[in-house]
C-alpha cells in the first residue's frame, strides 16, 4: 500500500488541476483578478501546511518561484482566449523544452528518443495553429505555448542545487499579490455573484493550494518520469469537464494536434520509465 500511496496523490494532484479550465470560464471577472486571488489564497494554504520546510530562498527558488508565477498567470489569461484544450495541452508541451534547454544550458546531449518527442510534438503544435489561423485564438495559442516554456522552467529549477520545490511554489502564488492593483479596475469584480466567490474560494484552497501540497508528497514517493505520467491525466481530463459543462470543442485540426501531442508526450515518458527500469546485464 505504502508504494501506492505516492501515485495516488498524484492522481488526485492530477483531478484537482484539471478543474481550472471549467472554473476560470465560470468567473466573469477579468483574468488576471482570478490569478491573483487564486494566487494568494493558495499561497495561505501551501504556507499554513508546509511553513516548517520554509528556508532562506535561494536563486533557484526564486527561479522556480517566477517559472510558476508566470506559468499560472498566463494559463488562466489563455482560457480567456482560446480553447480549454489548447490552453492545457500546449504548456504540457513543459518536456520538449526541457529537453532543449538541458541541451542549451545543462549541455545534455538529446538522446535520438528525445529528437523524436521533440520533432513529433512541434508538429502536433503546428496542427493547433494551422486550426486557428486567421481567428483571435491564435494569440491565445502563441501565449499557452509560452507557458510551455515556463513550466519546463518550473521542472528544470526544481532539479537545480538550492532548490525547494514546496518554498518556489508558495512564493509563486504569493508573487500574484504583484497583480492587486488590476483588482480595482475590474467591473465585474465589483458586481461578483456569490457563487463566484465559492468558485475563487475552491480553486484558490483545493484546486491550486493543497493540490500542490498533495504533488509535493507525492513527488517524494513517486519516480519522476512516472509521476509525469501520471500528470499527463490532467490535460486529458481538463478540456473534458469544459466540453461536458459548457459544451466548448476545439476545432477538428486542433484535436489532431492535442491526440498527437499527449500521445507523444505519453511516449516519452513511458519509454523513458522503461529505460529508467530496464535491468542491467549480468557480466558474462
Amino acid at each position: 500500500m505504502q508504494s501506492n500511496r505516492g501515485p495516488l496523490l498524484l492522481v488526485f494532484t492530477a483531478v484537482l488541476w484539471s478543474f481550472a479550465g471549467i472554473a476560470v470560464k465560470f468567473i466573469s471577472w477579468s483574468p488576471l483578478t482570478i490569478a491573483c486571488l487564486r494566487g494568494l489564497l493558495a499561497a495561505a494554504v501551501i504556507g499554513m501546511l508546509n511553513w516548517r520546510q520554509f528556508t532562506r530562498p535561494t536563486p533557484t527558488v526564486w527561479l522556480g518561484a517566477l517559472a510558476l508565477f508566470a506559468t499560472s498567470t498566463v494559463f488562466i489569461l489563455c482560457n480567456r482566449l482560446t480553447t480549454a484544450a489548447n490552453a492545457i495541452v500546449l504548456q504540457y508541451t513543459a518536456p520538449v523544452f526541457v529537453i532543449l534547454l538541458s541541451a542549451l544550458f545543462l549541455k545534455m546531449r538529446p538522446t535520438r528518443l528525445d529528437i523524436f518527442t521533440v520533432v513529433l510534438t512541434f508538429f502536433g503544435i503546428v496542427l493547433f495553429f494551422i486550426d486557428h489561423l486567421g481567428h483571435g485564438a491564435l494569440l491565445g495559442d502563441c501565449l499557452a505555448l509560452g507557458t510551455g516554456l515556463s513550466f519546463g522552467l518550473v521542472f528544470i529549477a526544481n532539479s537545480m542545487r538550492g532548490a525547494n520545490p514546496i518554498l518556489s511554489s508558495f512564493l509563486g502564488n504569493l508573487l500574484s499579490g504583484l497583480l492587486l492593483p488590476f483588482i480595482f479596475q475590474d467591473t465585474a469584480f465589483r458586481s461578483a455573484e456569490p457563487v463566484e466567490w465559492l468558485v475563487i474560494l475552491l480553486m484558490g484552497v483545493f484546486q491550486m493550494g493543497l493540490s500542490y501540497v498533495l504533488f509535493s508528497k507525492g513527488m517524494e514517493l513517486t519516480p519522476p518520469v512516472k509521476a509525469s505520467v501520471i500528470c499527463a491525466i490532467e490535460p486529458v481530463l481538463n478540456p473534458v469537464w469544459v466540453f461536458l459543462l459548457m459544451g466548448e470543442r476545439p476545432g477538428v485540426v486542433a484535436i489532431l494536434g492535442i491526440v498527437v501531442v499527449i500521445s507523444t508526450i505519453l511516449f516519452y515518458n513511458i519509454a523513458s520509465l522503461r529505460r529508467t527500469q530496464a535491468p542491467l546485464k549480468e557480466p558474462e
